[in-house]
């Protein structure tokens, strides 16, 4: 039996003459016969996945009396009486059974609902069910009640550091983690040695921040959802390690708590994942990062390997921006950012960064957005406000779309004159009003739209008619044969993360064949 305690409150607005909910007006002159009924916004109202203990936001029911005469509402109960999973407040009366509501001509009542769950042990969620039950004029009506409830592992945090903050009151901030190695079997967690793996049968909740710690592992595996709360980030310390691994069509997913449609795709509902300076040979594949502030955040790294290797990721809905390295070390391939408020992928403070068959492409529709989709620069403002410069070693662009709906311009190199930044666009598809006479920098490069699907909703995929069908450079495909929808390459191959899956499959399959 699911052990759950629910709670609704309702707060209900009643327009009537004397103010209270006992009736003061003459029974003839109620609305009454077969044909009076009320009317409801919402004949079932659902909850989308609740996690125990977190609780669900509060939704309302909005219940009309269309009639020209005041409506007395006998009782108001749950079907279910006092074993359902839900309870009734109604103007501060908790009974079980409310009676004697009046709602007042062509007038209306809210109720607001919400539901909070207790643990039950349980991988899979469950369907809790229930009914508001109106009894009025010797007939009842009613609304459904739905919600799911999903048990979770949970990271809460118990350590906190001190940071910096003349604008505070005490001069600092405080910030609370878990650690990720902390917590055993109850929080999905099991260690062994410097190696820690999360359990991927039930979700997880992180509430604060957590940290992968110094000489730390984290291995992820395919399915594993992580659910963060507000304003909480991810972080990867120094000498750490993240290894997130899903599967196509089984990703490890990055995103908010709230489950509810209104959320589904709403950016800024929680910080990022950040890669401290000197983390180390972290991966991520077939991963998903989405409704955050910043997807990625990749600190100045001190390693030789790349500080990151990205593949078949998805960063998306990202209130500032999608990708945002700092002096970093990234390799992508088959990289998606998309809808960002800023920068889709901002590469500053120097570094060295390759990018094999990635879509960048911003269509944020939430405001006005100013900042390029990709942005280049290679110097800092210390402390004390002086220019400092650091290079770009590179920044090479290989069968990549970079794309948006900025009037002209979705490039901005901003380099110091006379530098020795480089970087190299090579077979990508590009919206730049940028000089790209040069042989060295613009290679083969089409400035056409791409001609995605439905850039509105989230599709990045090729129509039939895309100028990047086909456009690519089959040397770069060699290494990354599959797109990140698990799709073979054609030969040409199409620009961007996403085959058009109609043309060349066959061709694609032989060519496949000979490189294993």
């Amino acid at each position: 039996m699911f052990n759950v305690r629910g709670l609704i409150f309702g707060f209900v607005i009643l327009n009537l003459a004397c103010g209270l909910l006992f009736s003061c007006v003459r029974e003839e002159e109620y609305a009454s016969g077969s044909g009076v009924s009320l009317s409801f916004d919402t004949d079932t109202l659902s909850f989308d996945t609740i996690f125990t203990t977190i609780g669900s936001l509060t939704k309302k029911l909005m219940v009309y009396n269309k009639e020209n005469k005041p409506l007395k509402i006998d009782y108001i109960s749950l079907k279910n009486g006092s074993s359902s999973f839900f309870r009734l407040n109604v103007d501060a009366n908790d009974d079980l059974v409310v009676r004697n509501v009046e709602i007042g001509a062509r007038d209306s009542l809210y109720i607001f609902v919400r539901v909070e769950l207790n643990p039950n042990n349980q991988s899979n969620p469950l369907l809790i069910e229930d009914e508001i039950q109106f009894g009025f004029n010797g007939k009842t009506q009613r609304v459904v009640l739905q919600a799911y409830g999903q048990d979770a592992y949970y990271h809460k945090p118990s350590h906190y550091l001190l940071s910096s903050n003349p604008a505070s009151s005490s001069g600092y901030d405080t910030i609370w983690y878990s650690l990720a190695e902390e917590g055993g079997e109850a929080s999905g967690v099991i260690v062994s040695g410097n190696e820690i793996s999360w359990k991927n049968d039930k979700p997880h909740i992180i509430l604060g921040n957590c940290v992968v710690d110094s000489s730390y592992t984290l291995n992820l595996s395919y399915g594993t959802h992580i659910h963060l709360n507000k304003d909480s980030e991810f972080w990867v310390y120094k000498d750490g390690t993240l290894k997130a691994m899903g599967e196509v069509g089984q990703p490890v997913v990055f995103e908010s708590m709230r489950k509810d449609e209104h959320y589904a795709n709403t950016a800024g509902q929680w910080g990022c994942v950040r890669f401290i300076a000197g983390s180390k040979d972290n991966l991520l594949e077939n991963v998903v990062i989405k409704n955050n502030i910043i997807g990625i955040l990749v600190d100045t790294c001190v390693n030789n390997n790349p500080t990151l290797t990205l593949k078949n990721t998805k960063i998306e809905n990202s209130s500032y921006i999608g990708i945002y390295a700092r002096g970093a070390k990234i390799e992508g391939q088959n990289v998606v950012v998309q809808n960002t408020g800023n920068h889709t992928l901002a590469l500053t403070m120097g570094g060295s960064y390759e990018f094999i068959h990635c879509t960048f492409a911003n269509y944020w529709q939430y405001g006005t957005r100013t900042k390029a989709c990709l942005f280049l620069n290679d110097y800092y403002l210390d402390v004390n406000n002086s220019l400092q410069y650091r290079p770009i070693d590179k920044a090479d662009f290989y069968n990549c779309i970079v794309y948006g709906s900025l009037s002209e311009e979705e490039l901005d190199i901003d380099f110091l004159e006379g530098g020795i930044s480089r970087y190299r666009f090579e077979n990508c598809l590009l919206k730049t009003k940028t000089n790209t006479e040069s042989p060295n920098l613009f290679v083969d490069c089409v400035y056409k739209d791409p001609m995605f699907v439905n850039s509105a909703e989230g599709d990045l995929n090729l129509q039939a008619t895309s100028a990047a069908i086909g456009a690519g450079n089959g040397v770069w495909s060699y290494s990354v044969p599959y797109d990140i929808n698990g799709n073979y390459r054609s030969d040409p191959p199409c620009i961007g993360a996403m085959e058009y899956i109609d043309g060349g499959i066959k061709k694609a399959k032989q060519r496949i064949k000979k490189i294993k």
